[in-house]
């Protein structure tokens, strides 16, 4: 008699449950399911990474601010084409009908497109992702350092010395201990 009891009493707690779920329950909109859906999926990754300690330390992804970050890459490019283009012309020329002018304009071209070839290597191999944020700045300050004072250099050895493309010619000149016992 106690099972029978027993019995009952779970099938009537069952029914009452089955009464109570079968409620009908005032349907939600769709945007009020998925408003709810987003707001658990934001808030519990937000709460697992809370409880969760980092095991290794943060890395800064973000490029470091370079002085041409908020300038247009595309003049930039042209410029560089165009610097290009202009030393098949200007290195014949200095060669050809050597003075300071072409000498000049000859280093500056030189330096310029020597810079911009380099920097472009270091902003491609030195990223802060990979080397830290330290190194990128440094090896873009030391290009920045090397190419004026190579600029400076050449400025000194064309205006006090015989020039750039005549310095070159003088280079090229010099024979070797083989080339003078023939």
């Amino acid at each position: 008699m106690s099972l029978s009891l027993l019995l009952r009493g779970a099938v009537r707690c069952n029914a009452a449950n089955l009464v109570k779920s079968a409620r009908i329950t005032p349907l939600k909109s769709y945007s009020t399911l998925v408003a709810n859906v987003q707001r658990k999926a934001v808030v519990q990754p937000l709460a697992v990474a809370k409880i969760v300690a980092p095991v290794v330390r943060e890395i800064s992804v973000s490029a470091p601010r370079m002085a041409s970050a908020g300038s247009s890459h595309t003049l930039l490019w042209t410029v560089e084409r165009i610097v290009s283009a202009g030393l098949l012309a200007v290195i014949p020329a200095a060669f050809i009908a050597p003075s300071q002018v072409l000498d000049a304009l000859m280093a500056i071209s030189v330096v310029i497109h020597t810079h911009w070839g380099v920097e472009a290597m270091v902003v491609d191999y030195m990223r802060p992702s990979v080397v830290g944020n330290v190194l990128p700045k440094v090896a873009h300050i030391a290009l920045i350092i090397i190419s004026v004072a190579t600029l400076g250099g050449l400025f000194y050895f064309i205006q006090n010395d015989v020039g750039l493309a005549n310095g070159i010619k003088r280079f090229w000149a010099i024979k070797g201990k083989d080339a003078e016992k023939a």
